[in-house]
């Protein structure tokens, strides 16, 4: 193809093979004569179709080729090397993290940090800092997976002191882990690519987020602010005046603390359930910074779908785990204050397996009572579809 005609001010243009086999023939026959025979069947429109596809194969190449160049498509080194240009980087992996996490013991017993902690399902966990019990003998922090990835531990499933610390007797987490990942792939690296737009930035909100973003176990959050001289309760939160409201999911809080305390605007005020005192570098002053952590609404899902050739019940309990952890491409999955809708679960589904017709999508709160409608989540809450919790019915 002597004549490279794909490329224009606009871009590269992707023609329809229709229109390269066009241009095949006509080369075809202006060498060999008008009367070549190029059906398909024949020698010489065998050879024909050899050099469409060969053509085709090379145009969407340059065209994949020519979009590494927009973050929004790029994948793999191209993406790495784009998102190098604003200081950021792809997490190779990631732990999973345990918020809240209650221990209890014997009044004034220091549990070190690294202390560990395991799972009915033999998963080890370490607290990411030092924890004192108080005088009711009882503690509360964070931990994390010791292992890299996507360790998983259900609410009430860490049940074992690991570690021989005296006076440490008993350990649960009333949440479920954030589960971490091997590896950030190129759906998810794309996505915190935009989370983290304004990291190198102060004060405004996306600063606060973007910022908040960038710290490892941090999945999702929700973010308020009130401007004004007056307590204004927003979405169903209370905010002081002048103040800023962060409900983070995932993340070591003392680090959430310091990125707050770090990007706010000085002199505004922060609200949640969580206070940690930080001290800022420079001034040496203490800060006592608010923050929430994500209430959970345990959602359980029945699909309703027509009998085919393949494993529905395999596939469709996969899809949803796939979906609710964000990693198809185009959505967030569940993350903190996003409602749960039945149509976006089917849509999902048909995500990953086209073949599969879906006829309907139940939710429940209860597993008893079923219901077609979407399920709201406030700003403070975030809900939990466990692979576990879907039931799938073949008509």
């Amino acid at each position: 193809m002597a004549d490279y005609r794909y490329i224009n001010n606009k871009g590269v243009i992707l023609p329809d093979t229709v229109t390269i086999r066009d241009e095949v023939e006509s080369e075809f026959r202006a060498v060999f004569g008008q009367s070549i025979n190029l059906a398909p069947e024949t020698p010489q429109g065998a050879l024909a179709t050899m050099e469409v596809e060969n053509r085709d194969a090379m145009v969407r190449n340059n065209a994949e080729l020519a979009n590494q160049i927009n973050p929004d498509i790029a994948g793999g080194v191209f993406l790495d090397a784009i998102w190098a240009l604003m200081g950021g980087q792809r997490i190779n992996a990631t732990h999973s993290y345990l918020s809240s996490v209650e221990f209890s013991g014997v009044p004034g017993t220091i549990i070190p940090k690294g202390s560990l902690a395991s799972s009915v399902a033999g998963a080890m966990f370490e607290t990411v800092s030092t924890l004192i019990i108080n005088n009711t003998g009882k503690a509360t922090g964070d931990m994390r997976a010791v292992e890299y990835g996507p360790v998983e531990c259900g609410a009430g499933q860490l049940n074992s002191v690991a570690s021989s610390v005296l006076g440490w007797e008993k350990v649960n987490n009333p949440t479920h882990a954030v589960v971490g990942r091997y590896a950030e792939s190129d759906i998810k690296a794309r996505r915190r690519r935009k989370q983290t737009l304004a990291k190198n930035t102060v004060s405004v909100a996306e600063a606060i987020t973007s910022s908040l973003y960038e710290l490892e176990g941090v999945n999702s959050l929700s973010f308020r602010e009130n401007y004004t001289d007056a307590v204004l309760t927003i979405d169903g939160i209370s905010l002081l005046p002048h103040s800023i409201y962060v409900c983070v999911e995932g993340g070591d809080s003392n680090e959430i603390a310091k990125s707050l305390l770090r990007t706010k605007t000085i002199g505004s005020a922060f609200n949640g359930e969580i206070e940690i005192g930080v001290v800022e570098p420079v001034s040496e002053q203490e800060y006592k910074v608010k923050f929430s952590r994500p209430k959970e609404v345990t959602i359980f899902c029945r699909v309703t779908v027509k009998k085919s050739a393949v494993d529905a019940q395999t596939i469709i309990p996969s899809a949803i785990e796939q979906w609710t952890r964000g990693e198809l491409d185009g959505d967030n999955g569940l993350i903190v204050g996003r409602e749960v809708s039945p149509f976006e679960i089917a849509s999902a589904v048909n995500t990953v397996e086209p073949r599969l017709f879906v006829t309907k999508v139940e939710l429940s709160l209860d597993g008893k009572v079923w219901n077609v409608a979407l399920i709201p989540i406030a700003i403070n809450q975030i809900a939990r579809l466990q692979r576990g919790a879907v039931q799938v019915v073949i008509v």
